[in-house]
């Protein structure tokens, strides 16, 4: 019976708080890029797709990376590769969640439930790729901590600045844009708690009305629909990688109704939860 969801550690790969990876066409058989099912990482993993394409699957939705385009991969995010194109040139970057910084980590986080790789231009890719590599001979040529983390602070900034990028310029972040990030960031940590936009207005000691008029301006979206969305992928993530019945399943998201909970992910969903074990695990 499997009891949790696949926890790949740093320490797998390395003795070190980051390292990079290079794969070449589909023959590569690395086990970053093995076609594990339903695995999820302790750390950060940024992926740069130089060349050919490639499809991965983050939280139940399949994502094409082509040329000059990079994604990044949070910690807890189920994920799992189903196609290297044989003219695959890509570049892994993994790093320890302790050297990701406040302020990057809040940009990576915004973008949570994004799904989408950012493009970049050629002259961004080949300098990304040189800044992978630099970290890379830095680690070969066991260089000093201090060197190794700041190469790798650069690369992760690279990473930062180009999901920034798609986002409203500098000059146009307004209290509302600062308050969504922040109540998506606190949304990643308590959604097992936290059912209500009260609940986390009270986190950030502004109103219920505020916080839902600053969450909409800025995504579009209600309060309520990023909860339940964060809620919604985890209850997906335990149905497909463990085998938790639906009760324990409610109890683990803060449900102590699991009748409640299954109507919740039925209505949502269009199917119930046993449904969906059923449909994804064909």
């Amino acid at each position: 019976m499997k009891k949790n969801i696949p926890t790949i550690s740093l320490n797998e790969f390395t003795n070190q708080q980051t390292s990079v990876f290079h794969f070449f066409g589909e023959q590569d058989n690395s086990v970053l890029y093995q076609k594990i099912p339903h695995r999820r990482d302790d750390h950060f993993l940024f992926i740069l797709q130089k060349n050919g394409y490639s499809r991965i699957v983050v939280d139940f939705k399949e994502i094409t990376l082509t040329e000059n385009s990079i994604i990044c991969i949070l910690p807890g995010q189920v994920h799992y590769v189903t196609l290297l194109d044989s003219g695959t040139q890509a570049s892994l970057l993994i790093v320890d969640s302790e050297l990701i910084s406040k302020k990057n980590r809040g940009i990576f986080e915004e973008n949570y439930f994004d799904y989408q790789p950012v493009s970049i231009n050629s002259t961004t890719s080949q300098f990304l790729n040189s800044c992978l590599e630099l970290a890379e001979a830095s680690q070969k040529l066991s260089t000093g901590s201090e060197v190794i983390y700041s190469l790798t602070n650069t690369c992760v900034c690279l990473f930062a600045d180009a999901y920034e990028q798609i986002k409203i310029s500098k000059t146009d972040i307004s209290r509302k844009h600062i308050i969504t990030k922040q109540f998506k960031s606190l949304l990643l940590k308590h959604f097992r708690t936290h059912k209500s936009a009260a609940n986390y207005a009270d986190e950030l000691n502004i109103s219920s009305p505020y916080l839902n008029e600053a969450v909409k301006l800025t995504t579009g979206l209600t309060v309520s629909y990023w909860i339940q969305q964060m809620i919604l992928t985890e209850a997906k993530r335990l149905l497909y990688a463990t085998d938790h019945t639906v009760k324990e399943i409610a109890y683990e998201l803060g449900y102590d109704d699991h009748a409640y909970f299954n109507r919740f992910f039925s209505n949502l969903e269009k199917m119930t939860p046993l449904q969906f074990r059923v449909s994804y695990r064909r």
